[in-house]
């Protein structure tokens, strides 16, 4: 990713951020937080990464909210932000924040196992 995209992609995610906890209205989005914004190599899609709070499927829910609400944002988004062509946005859940936290539960279970065998 090139400097430009990169400034782009952090401004989407602020902006972003912003239209989903202020404009949007949908009772299925839960608790979501955007932690990441890819481009594609002619910047024509916008891949939004999102961390939900909640149970699978809460979160399911709140990925198919907000990919029916992307209209929404891109639009308020286009009020915002200017870019001679607005990129479509999709929106996806950010699983790396899960795989972080499955593997150090599997760390502190095996430390927790070492300390029952020392004593």
């Amino acid at each position: 990713m090139n400097l430009r995209s990169a400034k782009i992609a952090r401004l989407f995610q602020k902006e972003i951020s912003m239209i989903i906890g202020r404009e949007l209205t949908n009772s299925d989005i839960g608790f979501v937080t955007v932690t990441a914004v890819q481009f594609n190599k002619d910047m024509s899609l916008a891949t939004v990464y999102v961390s939900i709070f909640g149970t699978d499927g809460a979160k399911a829910k709140s990925i198919i909210a907000l990919n029916h609400a992307k209209g929404v944002v891109r639009h308020s988004l286009a009020g915002r932000v200017v870019l001679r062509h607005m990129p479509d946005i999709e929106f996806r859940e950010d699983v790396q924040l899960n795989q972080i936290e499955r593997t150090l539960n599997i760390i502190k279970k095996i430390e927790d196992g070492d300390k029952k065998v020392e004593k």
